[in-house]
């Protein structure tokens, strides 16, 4: 059915990059949250805010195909900026250095490192391909990626949410869980660098 209504089409049209610019805005509004202040309830409610808009933008980019090279790019970034400051706040700010071992919280701040170093990659890359006006939306390695890594966020919240409130001390069972889903975003990273790297190719 045709929209006739300009503001209704207009917001049609851009219905999902108004679901990913909520998603930035969950976003900065959590990490500036979880630097300056200690609500670790309503910091988790963001992070399970910004997994649902994610969910939901890409839906409704598919499913209207609404699909643009400017949302692609602003999910791509939605993505970088809920994914790198959380994850360095995480194992900077929120890291139990009593309870936990230094060798796996150097082995945690590690794949952080690794995680966000490849986000920045996929980030200039987006950059160039937008400028070149090249096909900038996600591939199913980068979408499994993303889904690995907000549940990791999502999982390392939950357990500070239970540790505060009910006072069980579960971080050791949940880091295992975190570095392992951590490991396997990484693997996921690098399958999406190269199939970037490989549509790249093929237009050249």
């Amino acid at each position: 059915m045709q929209i006739r209504d300009p503001v209704k089409n207009w917001l049609f049209v851009n219905l999902a990059n108004l679901i990913t610019t909520s998603r930035l805005i969950f976003s900065v509004w959590l990490v500036l949250l979880a630097i300056f202040t200690d609500q670790l309830f309503l910091i988790f409610i963001l992070v399970a805010l910004c997994g649902i808009a994610d969910w939901a933008d890409g839906w409704a980019a598919r499913r209207y195909n609404i699909i643009s090279q400017f949302g692609a790019f602003l999910d791509r970034l939605a993505d970088k900026i809920f994914i790198c400051p959380t994850m360095i706040i995480l194992v900077w700010e929120y890291w139990p250095s009593v309870e936990v071992g230094s060798p796996l919280k150097f082995l945690t701040e590690g794949l952080v490192v690794v995680i966000v170093l490849l986000e920045i990659t996929l980030m200039i890359s987006g950059i160039f391909a937008l400028v070149k006006n090249l096909n900038t939306s996600s591939n199913k390695w980068g979408r499994a990626k993303m889904v690995f890594q907000s549940v990791a966020v999502f999982s390392w919240f939950l357990c500070l949410v239970i540790e505060q409130h009910l006072k069980i001390k579960i971080i050791y069972l949940v880091i295992f869980l975190i570095d392992a889903i951590l490991i396997a975003a990484i693997g996921l990273a690098v399958k999406s660098i190269e199939e970037y790297w490989q549509r790249y190719q093929k237009i050249n």
